[in-house]
């Protein structure tokens, strides 16, 4: 949850589409440390996109409601340092990513950037899983002849 923001030298953090943007960047930080169960802080990211997508931003507040959630970790959270704090760490991980971003979303599966193909994350997972048994998802896809690594399946 940092996208393309920037620090200052002060630190204050300024976002590309304005502060309502870093806002959420920082409820969302702030959900996935209140939430570490990724399918908990996932599904509430999920309807603050959606949201977003339907310029309904400013109800990201109905998603904690909707997930059955306790609103106030993720409250004090946004609210006071944690929050900030939570947010110019997820730049320094932006900032490292290798290789670097060039635009959001900005997706990369076994090193290789997806650039503007995103919409086939999960064949690119597929195709880089190695375990066994391979997964459902991808048996639906079809994939089954790509993964060797035990010989067919």
């Amino acid at each position: 949850p940092y996208g393309n923001a920037k620090v200052n030298a002060h630190g204050a953090i300024t976002c590309q589409h304005g502060p309502e943007e870093c806002l959420l960047n920082t409820v969302e930080a702030c959900a996935i440390d209140a939430w570490p169960d990724v399918k908990v802080h996932l599904g509430f990211i999920y309807c603050v996109s959606d949201l977003v997508m339907k310029n309904k931003h400013r109800e990201w507040e109905s998603c904690i409601q909707k997930q059955g959630l306790d609103p106030r970790p993720v409250t004090e959270c946004y609210k006071g340092e944690r929050g900030h704090n939570l947010s110019l760490e997820y730049g320094k991980q932006t900032a490292a990513l290798v290789p670097p971003h060039q635009f959001v979303p900005w997706v990369v599966v076994d090193g290789k950037p997806l650039y503007n193909d995103y919409g086939n994350f999960k064949a690119y997972v597929c195709k880089a899983y190695k375990g066994y048994p391979l997964l459902e998802a991808c048996r639906s896809l079809g994939l089954e002849a790509d993964n060797n690594v035990y010989g067919p399946l």
